[in-house]
């Protein structure tokens, strides 16, 4: 009715790119990878297998069940509101999820490639 199951799946998928990045990479990556970076040097190594690495390639979940869990808490609070324009949310909302979705995919993804290349 919205379009929001198109959407969802787009925002799954790229979600899922970093994951599937980061086990595609994690043979190929050295033991220890830079984790954070002074302007272009490292500064910070951790090994490929520490859980800061792993919270890297999940961002883009990360950023897809906070809009979920966002979505529902703004729902309850505004309830009178959102039932009034339900399908103008519902777009807008999808959209939003979408873009932050695969903005912090994409983060992850480059910051996944240049511990490797």
């Amino acid at each position: 009715m919205f379009k929001s199951k198109p959407t969802m799946l787009i925002s799954c998928i790229a979600a899922l790119v970093p994951l599937g990045l980061y086990l595609y990479l994690y043979p190929r990556m050295p033991v220890f990878v830079p984790i954070h970076y002074n302007g272009e040097t490292p500064d910070r190594f951790v090994d490929k297998a520490s859980i800061e690495v792993i919270l890297l390639s999940g961002l883009g979940w990360l950023g897809f069940i906070l809009m979920k869990l966002l979505r529902v808490l703004l729902q309850k609070m505004l309830l009178s509101s959102y039932m009034e324009n339900i399908a103008a949310v519902h777009r807008i909302w999808n959209a939003a999820t979408l873009l932050v979705t695969i903005g912090l995919a994409a983060t992850s993804t480059f910051a996944l490639t240049e511990m490797v290349w």
